[in-house]
């Protein structure tokens, strides 16, 4: 027996050399379309291997650390499921000094976040009503904002790319509100020379124009035709909104934190019959002191993965990522902060990728870093985790499909399916996912392409997508 098995142990050492050997260079398709889109061989990783299993079929500088831009949410969502587990949830308080009074009021107010990352208008306006049906008919003073939970300091929203007013430059604050954005939404009428134009949520001394003039133009940079100027007290266009573009939203999150939160709050008070005449404030808080007016929870974290993987969300995964400082030794007794979640992070990633996680750095989760750097045999380990892990069905879900919704919605298949996370930042492009193919079989894919390239790069991902659909992986493992 033991000779057989010594045998046996051989045979199949030889077998994994061989195929590693067979996946060092790109199968000549995929090599001809790299060629073909003028892109070297030198700026792309790619490693593709049968779900779940840790010999690549291809493995083209699998090893090389790359710039995996918003791919890298693959191993923020995953290692928040298996850490924290699929049922996780933040809540975020109202407390005050006591109940209110006679006439309804309260006073020393605070507003508690643990860091919920989807804590949206339509939450707030239910946080409003069950103050007002908690019997809150004023509030005294300010309302303190205890942000405490997180432990760093708010991020320059302009410094990723000069972006400064774009929403997926929000950082994270575990008191975060509606993404701090203003959804302006512009719907042309029918058979008609304008489109209406519409602000979500209404926020308290902003204003926005009631339509704007249509024109004929071809959709493509309809922001910059729109030509917005804002202030302090709204917004107006100078240009036009092109009808070929149908229905678009423009997302806009210029206001500090409690700037926010003071406008947001005061019409959902207002409507509510609950007088307030004060501001939100930032001040630390005693979570033991006084009364809890109300609370509320966040959906289950499997529902959080799927809106931060289908929409590549950002704010939401920097939020998800510090959440991960709980999974350490001083769980949430100690602000989460940057530095304990990467070594969560980091030694998750050895438990899920071995030691091919040697080198990675994860900045902040989002993938919106510059920072951020990771091997695709790295992302091919952790998916192949993940088709194994009891969170699975969650974790792949949560990918966008290809055809049919997220950042994949305008990729489909002919052949097979996909479900894949892209990438997507100057000079990146990546894909990481799973891909099945024609006979049924599933195979995880990841590619990333780095430098000037990239921006060709999204036909060669989908090439590589429909290489692994059509079945020709199968090909190349037998």
């Amino acid at each position: 027996m033991r000779i057989f098995s010594g045998l046996k142990l051989g045979a199949a050492g030889v077998l994994l050399c061989f195929s590693l050997a067979a996946a060092a260079g790109l199968p000549a398709e995929l090599s001809r379309a790299l060629q073909k889109d003028g892109i070297s061989q030198e700026s792309v990783s790619v490693w593709v291997s049968a779900a779940g299993q840790d010999a690549p079929v291809v493995a083209h500088r699998a090893r090389a650390l790359m710039q995996p831009a918003s791919s890298l949410k693959i191993v923020t969502t995953l290692a928040g499921l298996d850490l924290l587990k699929p049922d996780f949830v933040w809540k975020t308080e109202l407390r005050a000094v006591a109940l209110p009074d006679k006439k309804g009021a309260v006073r020393a107010v605070s507003f508690i976040g643990s860091g919920d990352p989807h804590l949206m208008i339509e939450n707030l306006w239910l946080l409003v009503e069950k103050l007002r049906q908690s019997g809150v008919r004023k509030i005294e003073g300010d309302i303190l904002v205890d942000r405490s939970a997180f432990g760093e300091k708010p991020v320059d929203q302009g410094a990723f790319d000069g972006a400064s007013e774009r929403s997926y430059n929000v950082g994270a604050d575990a008191a975060l509100v509606n993404l701090k954005a203003v959804s302006i939404t512009f719907e042309p009428e029918q058979a008609g020379s304008w489109a209406r134009v519409t602000a979500l949520p209404a926020l308290e001394g902003f204003q926005v124009p009631g339509r704007v003039r249509l024109a004929k133009d071809a959709c493509g940079a309809w922001k910059d035709k729109l030509k917005a100027r804002f202030s302090a007290s709204g917004v107006r266009f100078e240009g036009t909104f092109p009808a070929a573009c149908g229905v678009k939203a423009l997302h806009v999150a210029r206001w500090d934190a409690d700037d926010y939160l003071t406008r947001v709050f005061k019409p959902l008070l207002r409507q509510a019959g609950i007088a307030w005449q004060g501001k939100a404030r930032a001040q630390k808080v005693d979570p033991l002191a006084g009364v809890r007016l109300v609370e509320t929870a966040s959906e289950p974290l499997a529902r959080i993965v799927t809106l931060i993987n289908k929409y590549s969300n950002n704010p939401m995964a920097r939020h998800l990522f510090l959440t991960l400082s709980r999974a350490d030794a001083a769980g949430d007794k100690a602000p989460a902060t940057l530095t304990r979640s990467r070594a969560v992070v980091q030694k998750w990633l050895q438990k899920a990728a071995g030691n091919a996680a040697r080198g990675s750095f994860i900045d902040n989760g989002s993938g919106l870093s510059r920072r951020t750097v990771v091997s695709a045999e790295t992302l091919g380990r952790v998916l192949n985790y993940g088709f194994r892990s009891f969170v699975m069905p969650e974790f792949m879900a949560s990918l966008p499909l290809a055809g049919y919704d997220g950042t994949m919605k305008k990729r489909p298949l002919q052949r097979g399916s996909a479900h894949i996370k892209t990438g997507s930042i100057r000079n990146v492009r990546s894909i990481a996912g799973y891909v099945t193919d024609v006979n049924a079989r599933r195979w995880t894919v990841v590619v990333m392409i780095n430098g000037a390239g990239a921006a060709k790069g999204g036909s060669f991902t989908q090439k590589v997508i429909e290489w692994c659909a059509s079945g020709a992986a199968q090909e190349g493992a037998q």
